[in-house]
């Protein structure tokens, strides 16, 4: 069976992903080596970066961890960069 991969998600995502680590001015490397030392994972940053392949919803929680971002915060972020990727509720 193939995995459900939403570009334009995925693009959203790795924007956000993006802004989040130049904020605290850290390379790809250092934070995927931050993430390992303090919670001994490997996570290749640069793939979540690129939005050439999906994340597994546990990766994306600990990068949201380690830039201390509620997941729902994030996910607003995604929103605003691609409102095509709101979801409206109109009932």
């Amino acid at each position: 069976m193939e995995q459900i991969k939403n570009e334009q998600l995925l693009s959203a995502v790795k924007l956000v992903l993006k802004e989040l680590r130049a904020k605290t001015g850290l390379t790809q490397e250092q934070v995927a080596n931050n993430i390992k030392a303090n919670k001994d994972l490997s996570i290749h940053i640069g793939r979540n970066e690129t939005g050439n392949q999906n994340m597994t919803v546990s990766t994306l929680y600990e990068l949201c961890e380690y830039y201390k971002v509620p997941v729902s915060e994030f996910f607003k972020r995604v929103e605003e960069i691609d409102k095509k990727l709101k979801i409206n509720d109109n009932k």
